[in-house]
């Protein structure tokens, strides 16, 4: 096989599984050139591990011979880096041109498709309907049915979390329920947790989103005034919504109880060590969407999509987790959480950049934007709290639902 100087895409994602008693690794690409996850043996994920662009094939020949003391034939090497490139896997001009296939359909599709539909939650529109109403039904663990207008508070915010809906379908309940039973809201500005870099820290889309259950619509008249006083370009990488599941999952609650409800679907990426270096860029950003809703003359709701500490293999760590552990980072998160009831956006920032993120809260991005937004405007109060197992090594995700509202 050509190349020379192999090289694996940047956006793949390598998770340990375990198969009887081996482990394996599995390599599943972040951008969605291939939807189909490739299985490698530790041998053959040592190979990959090598495929950096700066080693050559006789490099990784004899990185081998290094490590298992025996000859790795060419044929078989090829046969590895074929499959890396039947994949897509490769940094070539086939992934490339894959790529530049899938931006062009994007662009010149008129709504955001349904990406995760049949995969993540049921496609058919009334058994969809049946699954979301059922995470509100008390015998599932959920809140009971929403009751609008039960509640005099005026709702600013929301934290939803974005775990698989399988998982973590009730905790959605419960921050919808409150959404429902407060003031009306004509638009939520979703802050979906985008998981992969974005050249200006956050991506705009101006599309509808499809549902099974039907539209749900952009808010053009708040993207136009957001636009207007940002200085970012908020539309840049507007492809990275395509695929991404964190304000998907959020829209489909919306067109089940709120379908005449707006959207302005924002996803925010920044890492922990760039809260500091983008801080330029990321406060652009809040005062624009400040000043936006500021002047926006109807009810408008921010809603945070985020999950909070993973732990365990799936996510790097040596150990595997036990009941202690789950303990131990649920009162973390509890604390965590205790801060943002404040909207203290910077301590919450900072006891983040102070961990350097080590529980890999996936969600810094959206909820330190939200509560910056909203500082000393707000309080919080935690609606519901869980976590899920993810894995057969007790790996394990943790997440909320938090309603946000204005003081009084």
């Amino acid at each position: 096989m050509s190349g020379e100087l192999p090289r694996l895409r940047d956006r793949l994602e390598a998770i340990p599984i375990r198969q009887g008693q081996e482990l394996y690794v599995a390599l599943r690409d972040l951008e969605g050139l291939n939807p189909e996850t490739l299985v490698l043996s530790p041998q053959a994920y040592f190979l990959v591990t090598l495929m950096d662009g700066s080693n050559s094939v006789v490099d990784i020949q004899a990185a081998h011979m290094r490590r298992f003391g025996n000859m790795l034939f060419r044929e078989k090497l090829d046969g590895l880096m074929q499959t890396l490139d039947d994949y897509l896997f490769l940094d070539n001009e086939n992934s490339r041109a894959r790529m530049r296939q899938l931006i062009d359909e994007f662009s010149n599709q008129s709504t955001r498709l349904p990406f995760h539909a049949g995969v993540s939650y049921e496609q058919d529109p009334e058994g969809l309907r049946l699954q979301l109403q059922s995470f509100f039904d008390p015998e599932n663990g959920g809140p009971g049915d929403p009751r609008p207008a039960q509640s005099r508070k005026t709702i600013a915010a929301l934290m939803a979390p974005h775990i698989d809906l399988r998982a973590g379908g009730p905790c959605f309940a419960y921050a919808y329920k409150a959404l429902v039973e407060t003031s009306p809201v004509s638009t939520c500005v979703i802050l979906g947790t985008g998981h992969e870099p974005l050249a200006n820290c956050f991506a705009l889309s101006r599309k509808n989103f499809e549902t099974p259950l039907g539209l749900v619509a952009a808010d053009n008249d708040f993207i136009d005034e957001l636009t207007s006083r940002c200085s970012l370009d908020l539309l840049a990488d507007e492809f990275a919504h395509r695929r991404e599941h964190t304000i998907e999952f959020q829209t489909l609650f919306l067109s089940l109880l709120l379908p005449d409800v707006r959207i302005v679907p924002i996803l925010c990426s920044f890492a922990v060590e760039e809260l500091e270096q983008r801080s330029t860029d990321i406060l652009t950003m809040v005062y624009s969407l400040r000043e936006t809703l500021d002047s926006y003359p109807h009810p408008v709701c921010l809603i945070s999509s985020v999950d909070l500490a993973h732990i365990g293999p799936r996510y790097g760590d040596p150990f595997r987790p036990h009941a202690g552990t789950v303990r131990e980072h649920e009162a973390a998160d509890r604390q965590l959480l205790e801060t943002m009831a404040t909207a203290d956006a910077d301590t919450f920032a900072n006891t983040l950049v102070r961990e350097g993120n080590r529980r890999r809260i996936c969600g810094l991005p959206p909820l330190y934007t939200m509560l910056k937004t909203l500082e000393n405007t707000v309080e919080g109060e935690l609606l519901h709290y869980d976590n899920t197992e993810v894995d057969g090594e007790g790996s394990f995700v943790t997440f909320g639902s938090m309603a946000f509202y204005e003081r009084t």
